[in-house]
């Protein structure tokens, strides 16, 4: 029986690949990851990607609130949000409510909206250098995929967990 189990071990090891024998870089979300005061660190659309480049969503700097009540916040600028603005963000009820689904997407819902946005959701969990980049993932940033209603990937943001004071 011995021999029987070592060889099957064997034959498991040699048919998975060697990285996903490794540590996943990524996991999805849970409800637990999200809350707190988030910044956008990286964006960029998918190649391919049709989208309306001038959207005020689209801005170069963004923040996420995303509170345990299940209300959530969100502002994109042209210019960087100073600490107040932050603090306001904070402070200022949500528009939004949130939720993480059974699969870690992050599902959002407008008020007075009726339709209810999806992006997927994974954590980081070890420090990553993307080569096209200059900013690392870091454990604990958060990856956010819009998709389209085909499912094709949209837009990308990496979020960084920010204090209220920064």
């Amino acid at each position: 029986m011995g021999r029987v189990w070592i060889a099957l071990v064997l034959v498991v090891m040699l048919a998975v690949p060697v990285a996903a024998q490794e540590e996943e870089i990524t996991r999805a979300c849970r409800r637990a990851d999200l809350i707190g005061l988030w910044r956008v660190i990286r964006f960029g659309f998918a190649a391919g990607a049709t989208v309306d480049r001038a959207d005020p969503a689209y801005q170069p700097y963004q923040r996420y609130v995303f509170n345990a009540n299940a209300t959530m916040g969100y502002v994109a600028s042209e210019v960087p949000p100073t600490p107040a603005d932050n603090r306001a963000l904070l402070v200022t009820p949500a528009p939004m409510t949130w939720a993480v689904d059974a699969g870690g997407r992050l599902v959002r819902h407008a008020a007075g909206a009726t339709q209810v946005d999806r992006s997927d959701c994974r954590v980081i969990t070890r420090a990553v250098k993307d080569p096209r980049s200059r900013v690392p993932g870091l454990p604990g940033d958060v990856l956010l995929t819009d998709r389209g209603e085909d499912e094709r990937p949209i837009a990308r943001r990496l979020l960084r967990k920010l204090q209220a004071n920064e």
